[in-house]
């Protein structure tokens, strides 16, 4: 048998084991669809926790831009530790489905979609698509305790601040810890306006940005990263500020109705302004200058 036909059989192989493997995948990633359909009708349609379902989106998009990449025929499959990544995930996966434990459930997403790449595209692969797999953590829901310990002081962080700028601004407004008075009305300061679980959901919207924009320098990237908290505090307590106002100026029911959902979507888009605005900041006048310098 001459070289060429035994390339062309190996070549054949391979193309079944990957055919095969592909097979396999799709055959797993029918079992996390009922995982989507129950998080749409319990997590994701709470306030907290409704970018999970953007998360998804998002992971796909990313995925469905390394096309190309995944196309490819020349890459080699891990099989073997492919495949033994996607057992781990799926063991979380199983726990986590058959005791209604949100955390593993969705958590086992992660190493089985990382295990599935490794064994049919290998580790090069893998290492590209690093960014898709971990922005799939967004999508966990934080524990209770966690977010319990966490929450009650960043309401209380908010309150005091929203009371301080809004006395400084000569309104009539006094707070009791996480219940705000102004006027005539009492208000109480949610989870949801000032808690661990937006500033979650905004923290993914700032690293898809950065990996996006893609600057150039780990500094630029680092202080980038860690101006998300601070922006995320700063929209959450615009956004309270907003809805004392609107309260104040035109009544509960325009505080607390369709202006209190809406004023969700206020958050995201000012966050995102803040993070713009500081990034366009750091890039002309900060390490412009410092690039400069460099070069003199």
């Amino acid at each position: 048998m001459s070289t060429t036909t035994l390339t062309s059989a190996a070549s054949s192989a391979g193309s079944r084991e990957r055919v095969a493997l592909i097979a396999a995948a799709l055959g797993l990633l029918l079992l996390v669809l009922p995982t989507y359909a129950r998080l749409h009708e319990t997590l994701w349609d709470q306030e907290a926790y409704e970018h999970g379902f953007i998360v998804v989106a998002v992971f796909w998009w990313l995925v469905w831009r390394q096309r190309a990449l995944l196309l490819a025929p020349t890459t080699q499959g891990w099989p073997f530790a492919g495949l033994s990544v996607s057992l781990v995930g799926m063991l979380l996966y199983f726990v986590g489905r058959s005791q209604n434990l949100p955390l593993f459930e969705v958590t086992g997403h992660i190493p089985l979609f990382a295990g599935l790449v490794l064994a049919i595209y290998g580790m090069a692969t893998l290492r590209k698509l690093w960014f898709p797999l971990l922005f799939l953590a967004f999508m966990i829901p934080l524990p209770g305790f966690i977010t319990l310990g966490i929450t009650g002081e960043l309401k209380q962080q908010v309150s005091w601040m929203a009371e301080a700028l809004l006395y400084q601004a000569g309104y009539p407004i006094a707070r009791d810890g996480v219940v705000i008075t102004v006027g005539q009305y009492r208000m109480l300061v949610a989870d949801a306006c000032a808690g661990l679980n937006s500033i979650y959901s905004l923290s993914a919207m700032g690293v898809l940005y950065m990996y996006l924009m893609h600057r150039p320098g780990w500094w630029h990237n680092a202080i980038l990263l860690a101006s998300i908290l601070p922006i995320a505090i700063a929209a959450n307590l615009i956004r309270v500020l907003v809805l004392i106002l609107l309260t104040f100026h035109f009544g509960d029911e325009a505080g607390q109705g369709y202006m209190h959902g809406a004023s969700g979507i206020l958050l995201f888009v000012v966050a995102l302004l803040l993070l713009i605005a500081f990034d366009v900041l750091l890039q002309r006048f900060v390490f412009r200058r410092w690039r400069s310098k460099g070069a003199s």
